[in-house]
């Protein structure tokens, strides 16, 4: 691949995804794009990048994306996050945050193959079990710009030695074993499914179809994929989207230092909208 058909890609993949790619990524672009180029028939990159170009809005370029989006995750990744949920941030949020203790609404903004939302699920049906009074309503929208896992969290069936949970009692309460075909493999069951929503979403789309305010957003570990102006103006939108007194929570290897926003740092990754 020649530098100027690297740039020209990269600057594809910025326009359709904000994904920004510097000068030192072209090995892994290379790599992950070559079989797909090679199923095509295609032989060089030049004529990979005119076929790329003349169907910009069709399948082709959401398989781009699919493969150039890194979907690195797991079960209760970042534990502190979740820990935090249980013993602070869901219940600041049920007596500060207007509308709360009648709907929680959170979501997960880049859910990849549905790790993330089922365990923010799991947190919050754990917590609201444990708590006096009648049962609350709550939800988790999860949003992904890869159709690919996407289709894996629908699905929500996971292998069995993927699920270490941090309490294994919740391996029998919140997933059911398979058999025969599914052997060793696990379904989140109804209780938890109900209350996910999975739905596709480039975060710099013009809008999202998502209920307003939210009370809780995790946007974890997308940041360090966008070059600085675009992670201000996502920044800006999730404030945007969280009701007086949310919560943003980011990932360990994103920051929010380089650049002014609206929060309030709370150490850790957690960040609340106090105007």
């Amino acid at each position: 691949m020649s530098e100027a058909t690297y740039r020209s890609l990269c600057d594809l993949i910025f326009r359709h995804s904000r994904i920004y790619l510097g000068a030192n990524r072209q090995s892994m672009l290379v790599s992950r794009l070559n079989s797909r180029r090679q199923h095509l028939g295609i032989k060089s990159w030049d004529a990979y990048y005119e076929h790329l170009s003349k169907n910009q809005k069709g399948e082709e370029l959401g398989i781009l994306i699919d493969l150039i989006a890194t979907n690195h995750t797991q079960f209760f990744r970042e534990n502190l996050h979740f820990d935090r949920l249980k013993s602070e941030i869901i219940d600041t949020i049920l007596k500060e945050c207007g509308g709360a203790a009648t709907k929680f609404l959170a979501w997960s903004a880049a859910s990849s193959s549905g790790e993330e939302p089922f365990s923010l699920a799991i947190t919050i049906k754990e917590h609201f079990s444990q708590r006096p009074g009648p049962p609350s309503d709550w939800m988790v929208y999860a949003s992904d710009i890869s159709r690919k896992t996407l289709k894996v969290a629908e699905a929500a069936i996971y292998p069995s030695s993927n699920l270490n949970l941090p309490n294994p009692e919740w391996l029998r309460r919140y997933f059911k074993r398979g058999s025969g075909p599914y052997e060793g493999k696990c379904r989140v069951k109804p209780e938890i499914l109900k209350h996910v929503k999975f739905q596709q979403i480039n975060l710099f789309q013009k809008s999202y179809p998502l209920p307003q305010p939210l009370h809780l957003i995790f946007c974890r570990n997308v940041l360090i994929y966008f070059e600085q102006e675009s992670q201000a103006q996502l920044v800006a939108r999730l404030h945007s989207m969280l009701t007086r007194g949310g919560f943003l929570i980011v990932g360990h290897s994103d920051s929010l230092n380089c650049f002014r926003h609206d929060f309030t740092p709370l150490g850790g990754g957690v960040y609340r909208r106090n105007t």
